[in-house]
């Protein structure tokens, strides 16, 4: 299991895994007759036809019936399994192309951000140049790597402001959404099931739907009060160390950041 003690490791696989935003590409979804169990295994998936995408950072399926969308993931990048541990993998799927990253769910939701629901902690942990050095604070890093896969992130965002808030993943069932992943895997998948009605968080009630992909990570607020740089980060025993804003961003690049959307129309 890659640990958070291993960051610096995953952050120079970054330099040659990491994967930037992309366009929107235009899809069709196979209707199926027999749905898939969702238990995070693809056995139950005519993969041939329901893939809509093969990249670096992971295989995307996609299929429907007069019901549900059903989707999976199977991750190929050890860096960005990594990043999506820390910084969570948030799923927006919306019939607004204006308002399609308004509602997402992050599975996992990563052990940054449920840090978040300690608003002191995690304030903390994004503005002090000192706080990967404490050993209790890697020892709740740590901790709640237990949880990422229990918990889910809900991600909404109102014109400049995003709010984030926890569930517990069973929660989900009662509006009609399951989410999975695969047991005994060195990579994850994620296999998911969501209502096309108005039932569920997501407020499906459109042909054409907007489907996107998301890490991301931290926007960490630490002053450079001495002469290192961005590039000098270092996760356990080191210091992190942020100037401007183009410094930020490169961090983030190297933490994993990813963006990935697609068109989905059930119509065909």
């Amino acid at each position: 299991m890659i640990t958070h003690s291993r960051f610096f490791f995953a952050l120079a696989l970054f330099a040659i895994f990491y994967a930037g935003c992309s366009g929107t590409k235009t899809i069709s979804t196979p209707k199926i007759t027999d749905a898939p169990e969702i238990d995070g295994n693809i056995s139950g998936w005519n993969m041939q036809d329901s893939v809509i995408d093969r990249t670096d950072v992971a295989d995307y399926y996609a299929s429907h019936d007069s019901d549900f969308l059903y989707l999976y993931i199977d991750v190929k990048s050890p860096a960005h399994n990594h990043a999506m541990k820390q910084s969570g993998f948030i799923i927006y799927i919306s019939g607004s192309e204006e308002y399609r990253n308004r509602i997402g769910l992050a599975f996992p939701s990563g052990t940054f951000n449920l840090l978040r629901e300690n608003p002191v902690v995690y304030d903390s942990f994004i503005s002090d140049q000192e706080w990967f050095q404490q050993p209790q604070n890697m020892d709740r890093l740590e901790a709640l790597e237990s949880e990422i896969f229990d918990r889910v992130m809900v991600v909404e965002q109102i014109e400049s402001d995003t709010n984030y808030g926890f569930i517990d993943k069973e929660r989900l069932q009662v509006d009609g959404i399951e989410i999975s992943t695969g047991n005994n895997r060195r990579l994850m998948t994620i296999e998911m099931r969501i209502p096309l009605n108005s039932s569920s968080i997501y407020n499906l009630n459109s042909n054409q739907l907007w489907l996107g992909f998301e890490i991301d990570p931290p926007n960490f607020r630490i002053q450079n009060n001495d002469n290192t740089t961005a590039g000098q980060q270092r996760y356990g025993r080191g210091r992190m160390a942020q100037g401007s804003n183009t410094s930020r961003m490169n961090l983030r690049q190297r933490m994993g950041q990813y963006e990935r959307w697609y068109n989905i129309n059930l119509s065909e």
